[in-house]
């Protein structure tokens, strides 16, 4: 009877991806396999006595949402950091808190004995250094008390919990890298488009979506970029197709593509990304495509240049709008100072960025940090 309720029980797992009716259908195999009436994984830090609780069934959902902020440092369960060692160890309430104990304190008056939860089995899925994710199996008062049997049969879905838990950690580290590194390419002044190994595109930063979105030469198609202009977006998809196949040793390569209502051409660059070939995945970047509109207005970060050449306020602002194109004269009319005033701020900016002439001075900044935005949306991938 039991190998019938684990042979239903273990599909269940490994389909499980932390959707809410997922786990509805996994839990209530967990507590029918477990003669249970609420299953939830918690995750405590035992260094400050916090936790909160991922996901339950069983469980009061108002009490479930407070659990983090009023009593995960109540929990009696969990004073006793060395009994949560090592992974994969399983015990009883009892065995940590005598009953007699139990029902006097906060914990067990204010938040189990409302939802008429009592005896409890936990299983520890993971550890990591003062934390741990852990299985919580719980019955009412007047049922049966859980026992050795219980605590075998926990053990056999363990192991299966643990590999679940193990990818799923592995999955949410890979998610927030990718989107750490998708959020940086947002402060570049560049367009970039990443694209997979037919072509399609699998993320672009919010400079290429502005430039993609303005139709003013490029555009999207699908999920594929084509230029407005026949023959260079054949020129466009040679380059593409150079790069995803890596044919020789200048794959990829280089476009202008005109924009009718513009007199200066967008820069296109096709480059390699030379995924592994052995990746499993149906989808990886195989070629970025990064895009320079030389009409675009760079919105220097005037903290940084304060901060890296010890500039004045006034001194990054007017550094600031000569990075983007003005001259001194249009630079001091904006900011309301004489010219001979903006040239003697200019001589200062000269002696702390160690530079001689206005050309110098502008490649400094814009081989820098001038160009980084200093605070962009995050954008839709």
């Amino acid at each position: 009877m039991l190998e019938g309720r684990l042979d239903r029980l273990l599909p269940l797992v490994y389909q499980f991806n932390q959707k809410s009716d997922e786990w509805l259908s996994l839990s209530r195999e967990l507590l029918e396999y477990l003669n249970a009436t609420a299953v939830a994984l918690t995750y405590h830090n035992f260094s400050d006595q916090h936790g909160f609780i991922y996901t339950a069934t069983g469980y009061d959902p108002h009490l479930v949402e407070v659990y983090a902020t009023d009593y995960s440092h109540q929990n009696v369960w969990l004073t006793e950091e060395r009994e949560y060692r090592p992974p994969g160890k399983i015990h009883l309430g009892e065995q940590l808190v005598p009953e007699k104990k139990l029902v006097t304190t906060k914990f067990y008056t204010g938040w189990l004995q409302p939802q008429n939860l009592h005896h409890r089995l936990c299983a520890v899925l993971s550890r990591d250094r003062g934390t741990a994710v852990l299985l919580e199996v719980m019955r009412p008062q007047g049922r049966t008390r859980f026992n050795e049997s219980d605590i075998e049969a926990c053990r056999l879905i363990v192991p299966h919990l643990q590999h679940l838990m193990q990818v799923h950690h592995r999955i949410a580290e890979l998610e927030k890298e990718r989107d750490a590194a998708l959020h940086a390419l947002d402060y570049m002044p560049w367009g970039v488009i990443l694209v997979d190994n037919h072509g399609h595109q699998l993320a672009a930063n919010r400079r290429a979506q502005e430039i993609v979105l303005a139709r003013e030469g490029l555009m999207v198609r699908g999920d594929s970029l084509r230029a407005v202009l026949a023959d260079e977006s054949a020129r466009l998809e040679r380059l593409l197709y150079s790069a995803l196949k890596g044919t020789g040793h200048g794959a990829g390569g280089t476009v202008s593509i005109t924009r009718p209502l513009k007199a200066h051409p967008l820069s296109v660059v096709v480059i390699p990304l030379r995924p592994t070939s052995d990746s499993l995945a149906h989808r990886v970047p195989a070629a970025a495509i990064f895009m320079s509109d030389p009409d675009m207005q760079v919105d220097g970060n005037e903290q940084h240049l304060r901060e890296l050449y010890a500039l004045t306020a006034v001194e990054a602002r007017l550094a600031t709008r000569l990075t983007q194109g003005k001259s001194i004269d249009e630079a001091a009319t904006e900011m309301g100072v004489t010219v001979n005033t903006a040239r003697a701020y200019l001589k200062r900016i000269y002696s702390k960025t160690g530079v001689r002439r206005q050309s110098e001075l502008m490649r400094r900044l814009l081989l820098g940090l001038a160009g980084l935005s200093q605070r962009p949306e995050r954008t839709t991938r």
